[in-house]
C-alpha cells in the first residue's frame, strides 16, 4: 500500500529508451494515453515490456487543473480532459476529483482561492495536467 491517491491501471504501449531515462507510454481504461519518464535502470529492475499491466502513481499535489475557457497552450504531454465529479473543501485546500472517462479518476489538491478564481464546480469540464516526470510506475 502507498499513500498516493492517484493509482491508475494501464497497459504499456511503448517504451523509448534514452541515454539515462526512458519514456513509458501507457493506455488507460479510459482510452487516454499518458507518458511517464523513469530511469532506464527502473525499466530494467521492474522488467517492463510492451503490453504489461502497470499502475501509474501520482501524488495529488502534482496534478494541475486548467479550465478549458482560458485556452492556455499546454506544452505538457499529459493533458487529459475530464469532468469534476466531487470537490471536498477544508480550511485551506480542496480535493478535486476528476473523472477522465470509464471511471478513471484523478485527484488534485488545489487552494480554495484556485477553486474560487477558476470557478470550479461539480460537473465542470477541466484539463488535468501531469508532468511525465511526476508519474511513478508500479508493477
Amino acid at each position: 500500500q502507498i499513500s498516493a491517491r492517484n493509482q491508475i491501471i494501464g497497459t504499456i504501449e511503448k517504451i523509448s529508451l534514452g541515454a539515462v531515462n526512458a519514456e513509458i507510454q501507457m493506455k488507460l481504461k479510459s482510452g487516454n494515453s499518458i507518458v511517464s519518464i523513469i530511469t532506464n535502470s527502473s525499466v530494467e529492475n521492474l522488467g517492463l515490456a510492451i503490453n504489461d499491466e502497470v499502475v501509474a502513481v501520482v501524488k495529488s499535489n502534482n496534478v494541475l487543473l486548467s479550465t478549458t475557457q482560458n485556452n492556455l497552450q499546454i506544452n505538457e504531454i499529459n493533458s487529459l480532459k475530464g469532468n469534476i465529479e466531487e470537490i471536498n473543501i477544508d480550511s485551506v485546500n480542496a480535493e478535486v476529483v476528476v473523472n477522465i472517462g470509464n471511471e478513471d479518476k484523478i485527484v488534485a489538491i488545489v487552494t480554495i482561492n484556485s477553486i474560487e478564481n477558476m470557478g470550479l464546480k461539480v460537473g465542470a469540464s477541466v484539463d488535468v495536467i501531469i508532468k511525465a516526470s511526476d508519474i511513478m510506475i508500479g508493477k
